[in-house]
């Protein structure tokens, strides 16, 4: 009798990931670009991904209310759900505030997902391999969304054109895909029968730590920096530095491929490098390019800039996330990961909202906050790991 052939747990889960990855690759990149094709300017468009970052951390908040109370297969099907239908609806109707609400609805939805993956994961497995193939699934299908959908922009096939309500379309398919095979999913996990008595209680045992409150401060200023450059990017390529759409694309992904390459180079010596050295390659390399364009200002170092942004953000993340989200308990990682992403979520905010204020003076400008910003967030990061050595 020929065998069934068995998907375990795992890889049913990474492939949940793989494709709702393809699809924010496909859309979060070329949103911007879609805004801009209905009206919105670039200072209404960062206002927007503010806004609706800013909420997400809300929400990230008040699902940590209830992380001791609900299952996360149930939070993150729903966030698949409603990403879909939002998506799904801004592209029937086209009224701006209608579109406001699906970006702001989408987003959010990206961000509960991302919230309750990883926990979600743990209860399957927990190491550092299994959180390396997370990152490396996750960054691989983004790259593929953005290159194939950057190639066909403009493609004439028969009489109909590919174009930005194309990849809508695609990112709505690829969407409602993964959803379906995560309702396919049986979820094995469980709660620690020593639930905490309250919220507060919770939070106080977690932030009591001082590694761990002092990391969830950076997160947020990291990703102010990463917001002011990245949240932003296609339109910078796109009207700052005069790239076409597919060469955009194509340089993006060529960008994030040497991420990956890099990233695979030091995958075997970071297991011997120490937090501060894994910081300085990741974010002082960053931060001396963001402040020699902004020093120079010419087109080849912006470029420059934005080459190193791309890069350093696939290399050692497992060192410099990884070991501290690592050190949280099974039963409050979806807990501390709501906090996280609070963190992550508004400063992402704060920095989209300082994109849109930055650029409006000069583009030499946005580098020179995002410099500032990360030579910040990499001393903050050295400190961390004294504090854990000690």
């Amino acid at each position: 009798m020929r065998k069934k052939l068995k998907i375990s747990d795992e890889n049913l889960l990474m492939i949940v990931l793989a494709f709702l990855s393809l699809s924010v690759g496909i859309w979060a990149n070329y949103r911007q670009l879609w805004l801009e094709n209905n009206g919105f300017d670039f200072t209404g468009i960062s206002k927007i991904f503010s806004v609706a970052l800013i909420c997400s951390a809300i929400i990230s908040f008040i699902i940590s209310l209830f992380s001791y109370k609900i299952k996360v297969k149930y939070v993150t099907l729903l966030s698949l759900v409603f990403r879909t239908l939002a998506m799904i609806v801004i592209f029937f109707y086209r009224d701006p505030f209608i579109i406001k609400t699906g970006i702001l609805l989408g987003i959010m939805c990206e961000v509960i997902f991302s919230i309750s993956f990883y926990p979600m994961l743990t209860f399957v497995t927990k190491t550092n391999e299994s959180y390396k193939k997370k990152t490396l699934i996750e960054y691989f299908s983004k790259d593929i969304g953005i290159v194939s959908c950057g190639l066909l922009i403009g493609v004439a096939i028969g009489k109909y054109t590919f174009d930005y309500d194309t990849c809508l379309m695609l990112a709505i398919l690829t969407s409602f895909i993964s959803s379906i095979l995560l309702f396919l999913y049986k979820s094995n996990e469980y709660h620690s029968k020593k639930k905490p008595s309250s919220l507060i209680s919770s939070l106080k045992r977690l932030l009591s730590n001082k590694i761990n409150a002092i990391f969830l401060t950076n997160q947020m200023i990291i990703y102010i920096a990463y917001g002011i450059v990245f949240d932003l990017m296609m339109l910078i390529l796109t009207n700052y530095i005069n790239f076409e759409v597919s060469f955009a694309s194509v340089f993006i992904i060529v960008c994030n491929m040497f991420g990956t390459i890099f990233s695979a180079i030091l995958s075997k010596p970071s297991k011997k490098m120490s937090i501060t050295i894994s910081t300085l390659i990741k974010y002082g390399i960053r931060a001396f390019c963001y402040i020699l364009a902004y020093i120079f200002g010419s087109v080849p170092l912006l470029i420059v800039a934005v080459v190193t942004g791309y890069i350093t953000a696939r290399i050692l993340e497992d060192k410099v996330t990884g070991s501290f989200v690592q050190l949280i308990d099974k039963e409050d990682q979806f807990l501390y990961g709501n906090l996280r992403y609070f963190a992550v979520c508004i400063g992402e905010g704060i920095g989209a909202f300082l994109a849109g204020v930055l650029i409006s003076y000069s583009i030499r400008y946005l580098f020179l906050g995002a410099g500032i910003v990360t030579i910040v967030q990499t001393l903050v990061l050295i400190y961390l790991d004294k504090l854990k050595k000690g």
